[in-house]
């Protein structure tokens, strides 16, 4: 059980919000490694910041802690939600700033191949959603975990041409499974191995492993994007439904990246 010693900064608070499971993880080292204290989810699309902030409290207030006992905070950066992602990101860094503790990005995708991987040879594919017919992939060589490139971003046709090259054995995961069902059942038709939806998220344990190895800085953390927004990609559309033209709106745009 955690001392309430409120002097002691020890603890290390770990954040998933890429998808529609916000996740939060507490731990600490100790000797004999990684402890986890505890754990909160809730399947809250687009909402992390109600249930975030009053959760990590609460999660602290059960051993008798407060932020001011958090030494360091990690958050998964993406791929994911462009509102999940930004509305994490923004809680994390707030109250990382009000407690003056360094902050650390979480690459999404190898936190869900960590658990599988072991279990499995030849090539894991995590396939998380993007939007209608698009995905996230990355893949993986088993039983290592080992990345085989960057995650990219993928319209399914695409993707599933892509994966049926694969010649040895291959398994996929993730939520670009469940939400396309008839990409999955396309993968499954070529030999691809489907993982159970339970693989779809990673443990609070893995989350608060990989925020444990990070490397923490007193930097913002960057979100990982690897797609245009919707509403970059709609700009034109909205541009003239605002009566703007859209080249002017393109420029603006171009003019504010800079």
């Amino acid at each position: 059980m955690t001392s309430a010693d409120s002097s002691r900064k020890d603890l290390v608070l770990a954040v998933n919000g890429c998808e529609e499971r916000l996740q939060v993880a507490l731990g600490r080292t100790e000797r004999d490694g990684v402890h986890l204290l505890a754990s909160r989810e809730w399947t809250v699309p687009g909402q992390s910041v109600r249930y975030l902030v009053p959760g990590i409290s609460e999660m602290l207030a059960d051993f008798g802690a407060a932020m001011n006992r958090v030494a360091r905070m990690a958050c998964t950066r993406g791929p994911g939600s462009f509102t999940g992602l930004r509305l994490a990101l923004a809680a994390v860094q707030g109250l990382a700033a009000g407690q003056s503790v360094p902050l650390a990005g979480l690459d999404y995708m190898p936190l869900l191949a960590k658990a599988p991987a072991p279990l499995l040879n030849g090539t894991l594919h995590v396939l998380t959603y993007a939007r209608r017919n698009h995905v996230y992939l990355q893949s993986f060589s088993c039983p290592n975990a080992a990345s085989l490139g960057p995650a990219t971003a993928l319209k399914t046709d695409a993707a599933l041409t892509l994966l049926e090259t694969d010649s040895g054995p291959a398994s996929a995961l993730g939520s670009g499974l469940a939400k396309h069902p008839d990409f999955r059942d396309a993968l499954a038709d070529k030999g691809i191995r489907i993982l159970l939806p339970h693989w779809d998220a990673p443990t609070p344990e893995i989350l608060l492993e990989a925020a444990m190895s990070a490397d923490f800085s007193n930097t913002p953390i960057d979100p990982l994007y690897i797609r245009v927004s919707d509403a970059e990609e709609n700009l034109p559309f909205i541009a003239k439904k605002r009566g703007i033209d859209p080249e002017e709106a393109q420029r603006r745009l171009d003019e504010y990246r800079k």
